[in-house]
This record gives C-alpha cells, structure tokens and sequence, in this order.
C-alpha cells in the first residue's frame, strides 16, 4: 500500500494506491457504532483513531479502550485491536490514521522519578531513556498496525505534551536538572546554567535588554527542544513506515498562542513544518474567532505548508447546540455513580441550530477558499447528532466531489509573513504577539481580497512578481540577506508595509535607528504613550492598544502621511513603495486601501462581509445585520452551491439578501458542469 499527498487542481489531498481522497475527516475522544456510521454514510472516507491510555486535562480518559503501554517493553495491543476492528466493521471503506500519544505514562513516573511530559514536557524531553523507551513503544505499536491493519491505514499521529498539542505548558520555562544537564551540551558550556523562573517572567519594557541575553540564550533552546522533540520521534516513526504513510502531529500554533507561545515551545515550528518526515499538521479552528459574527482563522502559517506539500487539516471542534454540556465517566467500582465533567465552553455552547451550521458552513467555505484539509471532532459524542448537521456534512463532501474539476489554486495576491523566531527577543509579559499575531487576524479577514499566511523564511525564495502587497508583521531581528530581499521585492514594485519594530532588536542591540534604514524613513523612540493610531477618523480597538514602551513614531518630512496618533504625532507613513506602521496592529480600511493602491482586486469593502476565494469559487460569510454587496471580477450569473439559489451581477457587484444562512460558496455559472 503506498499513500501520498497529491496536488489535484490546486488543493492537496490524500492518494491511496493511486486514488485521490479529498481530505475530509472524522475523530473523536467517544468513537462508537454509531458515530462512526453516521459519518461513514455521510461520505467521509478518511477516520482519526485515538488510542491513548492517558487521562486528559479534564480529568477523564482521552481513550475508554484503556492503555496499550504498560510497562517497560511491555505492551498489550488487544485496546488499540479493539477500536481498530470497531471503525472497520462500521467504515467498511475507510482508512485510518491512528494517534498515538507517547507521554510517561504514571507507572513510568513513579519507576524513575520524571516529570509528567503531559505537563512539564520540556524538563523531560531531552531524557534518554524516555526517549528510548517511548520511541519503542511507537515503533512497536506501528508495527503491530501495519502487520494487522496495514491495508486500511493511511497514516499516523503523534501526540505528546499538554493536550497531546506538544505544549510544555506548566513548566514556565523552569529549570530542571534533566533539563540543564541538555542546555549545557546544547551550548557547549559545562558551567552553564538556565535563568531562574523569576527571570523569565521579569516585567519591562516589550524588549529583553541585551544585558538580558542569557534569557533569549535559554528561550531559543526551550523552544529548539521540543521541536527536536518531536523530530525524534517523527524519525524513529519513518524508520518503521518508510515515508510509505503519512505522518503528522497537532503543532506550531504560532497564530494563536499569544504570551504562551514562548511557554510552549512553539517558536521553533519551521522545522517540524519543513522536516521531510512530517506530511500533515492539524489544529483547532482559532478560538479568538468563534462567534457567529467572527471570520474563523488558522492558526498556523497554513501557505507554508502548502508550499512543501503538506497537508493542514483544520479541526471544527465548535461546541454545537446539541453537543453535551457534561461528560460522564463511570466509575470502575461497583458503585455505578460515576462522576460527570463540564466541558470547557460549554455555558457559550450554540444557542440553535442555525447557529451551529452557520459556524459549520463559515469554517467550511473558509477551507474550500483557502485549499485545505478540515475534520469534525465529534470530541465526546453527540456534537452533530441532528439530522440538519449530518445532512450539511453530506452536503460539503458531495459539493468537493462534484466541484473537484474545478481548479481551486490561490489567486492571492498579499502575502502575509510570520515568524517565531524574533519572539526570543520578546518580554514574555508584553502583550505585543497577542496583538500583532492573533489579533491582527482579524485585519487580514476585513481586508476583502485574498491573502496568504507564510513564515518569514519563505521571503527569501518569493518571487518578485508573485505578489503585489506583503506585509511584515513581527520580524524584529531580519538577517541581511533577507532585508535585500526585501529591498529587492519593493524595487520590483511591491508594496511592502512593515509592522511595530521591524529590525529593532537585530542582534540582541534594540535601536530606533535599524527601524528607520528597514522601513527608509526617519522613526524615532520613546516611553510616551502616543494614545490611539486614528485612520480616517476611526481609533483603533481599545484591545488592540500597545500600552508598553517602546513607542515609535515617524518624524520625516519626506513622507505621504497615513495615519496620526491621537498626541498628533505620525503613526503610519509611506514613502515610494515602502509603508511603515508604528504599531503591531492597524485598521482593515488601511490595509484595504493600501491593496487597491498596490491594484489589487477587494471583493467586500465591508469589514464584517468576510470573503475567502480562490481561482474559480468565492466564499462569503455576511456576518452584518443586512444584505451583503461584493464585487466580482466578471459579470454573469453566480450559484451558491450550498442552497442552490442563483444570483445575477448587477454593474460588477453581487446583492446577497440577509437570510439565516450567513455563508454562501458562489462559483460562476459558466464554469459549472452539468
């Protein structure tokens, strides 16, 4: 059996002997009979297998099929053999990716004394012997699958750390001596140390001060190691599948995390993402954008990895109206109580069913949009039990079924670039990521012209004409040959608009002065709140506010100015094709006008009519109380494939009339096949 990712009409897929799969998936903590056939009937193909013997954060098991690791090389198989013969017999078509979580397990806790690598997974992860040991687990685990069920598998997925998302999460960066003894061979020093806890939580200005550099020394490794973490264990997997299966993990949630990201170890994601041994990363849909009237979001740098061919799967785990507010466990005694968990979220869940399959459908057409994979995540059974949400499941496979001749690449033309690495350089206490990487998701979703996510590496092998707009959002230490690349693409005629304190901290020396030859302007710096950045009479959000120093502004005459801070001082500029924002956050109008300036197509000049498009097909989500209005490149007649209902442009624009529906997928009616 040989499974690969293939490119079909410019969205990845799964190919299994040969025969290409849309990436559309099912999991669940609570797989039963049940469940599994009412997606399977539904037409979902390719199942997520959890098998895990490790309580989760809630308290309850992530598996009721018990555990498979039981002791040192000891194994019993007979739980994960149970669940696979389950999803067979109710997916009798179906392939399978099982997940194995590969955490110290309590027994091996108390037989050599290490901390939880569920909850402190760095002061555990350089070990050796858990390495080892957990690395023969998987190999063995895999290699019993793939002699019982090696035919109906087409991948695997590794879990680990806090919420099985490799999260280092309770350890705050705190040093252990399994930890230590890793940083002194990782830096060469036998005398070195790691900061103290304090150290790392110290308060301050946004920026680590270079008497400071044991910190960003120490924070650089914190992350570095959990990535190698995890390359471990990818490569002892490619050992046994031989890259003839797929293989991914839950990770590098860069986009999400705010101050946790350097908590988490999550700063070092470029490496899994481009590791030759990782094909598939999932995560949760953002939960900053969730409500009915949010645009929904990634929370990876998504173009990235479809860049290298990776599939991301985008995971709808959304609380549902009819999803349970508790989960019961009964108890092994022969009490029958049992105890019941309330599941986080739960008190906000759906209020209706038109609100679930509103939030179903904008998550939907948003993947549709944007080319990638998604799953449901039926998390403790019942979350789609209604006939309405089974029936929008069948509905959305059928729709990438009978629209899979349709050429669905990225026709973006605004390039957005991340990165974590500058974060080491970041205070832990500022809130400035929150704002410029989670927050500013919603800028990008109100621009109204389609965008790509990248991390910052892949501007140096952008083509020049590839884009007419990119935007850099937090690279605060930009390597030389990557700045003239920069100043490559803005002599190309790109727009180029940098973010907050790009280049400021370059080398561990925090200067104003690498901000002004970056951006080509005059920037200056003070402790001074400047008050809010004003763009056509419009403030800022109050939440999206930096309140800690540094602060910058533009002081140059030799420049168009855009928007003022409330102080009156020059808070965004332009000067030829170089635009420069003081702050790490700034209004959708801004960044709407400047890619209509760059020519660029904007298909809602509304912030809350949300669009995500592609070659041939536009997704619209009107989270306004009335009609939505978009403009379209080319007039004629559009269909909603969803509802079926048929619209006609009328001067290059389409009227969308308020209905329940909030999300439309609008292909043109000439290049739907009959």
């Amino acid at each position: 059996m040989q499974v690969s990712i293939k490119r079909k009409n410019g969205v990845l897929g799964v190919e299994i002997d040969g025969k290409y799969y849309p990436p559309l998936s099912f999991k669940s903590f609570r797989p039963n009979p049940t469940n599994i056939s009412e997606f399977y009937e539904a037409g979902v193909r390719l199942f997520s297998v959890l098998s895990s013997g490790v309580i989760c954060a809630l308290g309850v098991p992530y598996s009721r099929f018990g555990e498979s690791w039981i002791g040192d090389g000891e194994y019993d198989f007979s739980s994960v053999d149970r669940q696979m013969d389950m999803f067979i017999e109710n997916a009798p078509g179906g392939y399978f990716a099982p997940m194995f979580q590969l955490d110290t397990r309590q027994w091996y806790i108390e037989k050599y004394g290490v901390p939880n690598t569920f909850t402190h997974l760095s002061q555990t992860a350089s070990d050796e012997h858990w390495r080892r040991a957990a690395a023969d687990y998987l190999k063995a685990v895999i290699n019993h699958c793939e002699e019982k069920y090696g035919d109906r598998i087409y991948g695997y997925f590794l879990l680990g750390g806090m919420t099985t998302e490799w999260f280092s999460r309770h350890d705050n960066e705190e040093p252990h001596p399994i930890k230590e003894a890793a940083f002194r061979k990782w830096c060469g020093r036998a005398d070195a140390h790691l900061p103290t806890k304090e150290r790392f939580e110290l308060a301050g200005d946004v920026f680590l001060t270079p008497e400071e550099a044991d910190v960003c020394e120490a924070r650089r490794f914190h992350s570095e190691l959990i990535s190698d973490t995890i390359l471990h264990f990818a490569k002892e997997a490619q050992s046994v599948i031989k890259h003839k299966k797929l293989l991914g993990l839950y990770y590098g949630y860069l986009l999400e995390l705010e101050r946790g990201l350097l908590n988490q170890g999550v700063a070092d994601y470029e490496r899994v993402f481009l590791s030759p041994d990782i094909d598939m990363i999932s995560s949760p849909s953002s939960y900053h954008y969730r409500k009915i009237d949010d645009p929904s979001a990634f929370m990876v740098t998504q173009r990235t990895l479809d860049k290298y061919g990776k599939l991301y799967f985008l995971e709808f785990d959304h609380i549902t109206h009819v999803a349970p507010r508790m989960v019961h466990e009964p108890c092994e005694d022969k009490s029958g109580n049992g105890h019941m968990v309330q599941i986080p979220g739960a008190n906000s869940k759906c209020k209706s069913s038109t609100e679930s399959l509103n939030l179903m459908w904008r998550d939907y057409v948003l993947c549709f949009g944007k080319g990638t994979a998604m799953w449901w995540f039926d998390m403790f059974d019942g979350w789609f039990r209604s006939a309405e949400m089974m029936g929008a499941i069948e509905k959305m496979i059928n729709i990438h079924a009978n629209l899979s001749y349709l050429d669905k690449s990225s026709i973006a033309k605004i390039a957005v670039f991340a990165e974590g690495s500058s974060l080491y350089r970041v205070r832990k206490s500022s809130t400035v990521q929150k704002i410029c990487l989670a927050g500013f998701n919603r800028s990008l979703a109100e621009i109204g012209a389609p965008y790509d996510v990248y991390s910052i590496s892949d501007i140096d092998t952008l083509p020049n004409d590839q884009y007419r707009f990119i935007i850099i959002e937090n690279s605060y230490d930009i390597p030389t040959k990557r700045m003239n690349k920069i100043e490559e693409l803005r002599k190309a005629g790109v727009k180029v608009l940098f973010l907050y304190a790009p280049n400021y901290a370059k080398d561990g020396k925090n200067s104003v002065k690498l901000i002004s030859e970056a951006v080509g302007m005059n920037v200056t710096e003070s402790h001074t709140f400047h008050g809010n950045l004003i763009y056509k009479g419009e403030p800022l959000p109050e939440e999206k506010l930096m309140r800690e120093a540094p602060y910058f502004n533009i002081d140059d005459k030799d420049v168009i100015p855009l928007a003022y801070f409330e102080d009156g001082t020059l808070g965004a500029a332009r000067r030829g094709n170089s635009y420069y924002a003081a702050v790490p956050y700034v209004h959708s109008a801004l960044l709407r006008d400047i890619a209509k300036d760059a020519g660029i197509f904007v298909y809602s000049d509304t912030a809350k009519v949300y669009t995500y498009v592609n070659k041939n097909a536009i997704g619209v989500y009107n989270a306004t109380n009335g009609d939505a209005v978009i403009n379209v490149p080319e007039d004629g007649e559009y269909t909603d494939k969803i509802t079926e209902e048929s619209f006609m442009t009328e001067d290059g624009k389409l009227t969308l009339k308020k209905r329940d529906m909030n999300a439309y997928l609008l292909i043109n009616r000439k290049n739907i096949k009959e």
